[in-house]
């Protein structure tokens, strides 16, 4: 939480035009400080050096390892900032990520400016803010609480799954035959209970057994 009576902000949004409309909207706000409005995480650097605890608004990457790749780079210029990001695609792909990497607030981007601004304080005072359609959409991943037992072997398999390797190659990769990446694979979906490798990747995505 910001040590100061008012809020720090810094808003990251690519785009000029709604990042100048951002920074006006929340100036406006008589509680809060917006210290930088910039395109991107590494614009922020000499803020976030000068206001550690700032409370930074995110606009959505382009993927969700792009989300790990921003929160790693905001972490790397300050561990006490703390992120809301306002979401477009409104995926529960992008909404996980997005929590996983230590997002404590995420909005649509359509948020009306008021909840934005009520949100924003929220999350300066220490708690976290999910909007009505990111938590539906969290909680449609409730049902996989109960996580399948997978050795170690397809854990291994499931991660080059993931990286779009072929059975050829992944068998290549850990010195076994095709056949043998075969009949992993077919454990892989029976335990996940899907039908094929990509919704595999993506359960196991929801799920945490991606790193």
């Amino acid at each position: 939480m910001n040590p100061t009576d008012r809020i720090t902000l810094v808003v990251v949004q690519q785009h000029s035009v709604l990042r100048e409309a951002l920074h006006l909207r929340l100036a406006a706000e008589t509680d809060f400080d917006v210290i930088a409005a910039v395109a991107t995480v590494g614009d922020a650097a000499p803020a976030l050096a000068d206001h550690p605890y700032a409370v930074v608004l995110l606009d959505e990457p382009a993927s969700p390892d792009a989300c790990r790749t921003l929160m790693s780079e905001l972490r790397s210029l300050s561990t006490s900032a703390r992120a809301v990001m306002l979401v477009n695609s409104r995926q529960l792909v992008m909404v996980s990520a997005a929590v996983n990497a230590g997002v404590v607030g995420v909005l649509c981007s359509d948020t009306p400016s008021l909840a934005l601004a009520h949100s924003l304080r929220t999350v300066a005072s220490g708690a976290s803010v999910l909007d009505e359609q990111s938590l539906a959409l969290l909680a449609t991943s409730w049902q996989d609480v109960d996580q399948p037992s997978l050795s170690m072997r397809e854990l291994e398999v499931l991660s080059l799954l993931a990286s779009g390797s072929s059975n050829a190659e992944i068998a290549s990769v850990l010195y076994v035959s095709t056949e043998t990446i075969k009949t992993h694979v077919a454990h892989l979906l029976k335990k996940l209970e899907v039908p094929n490798r990509a919704s595999a990747v993506r359960k196991a995505e929801r799920m945490g057994l991606l790193v």
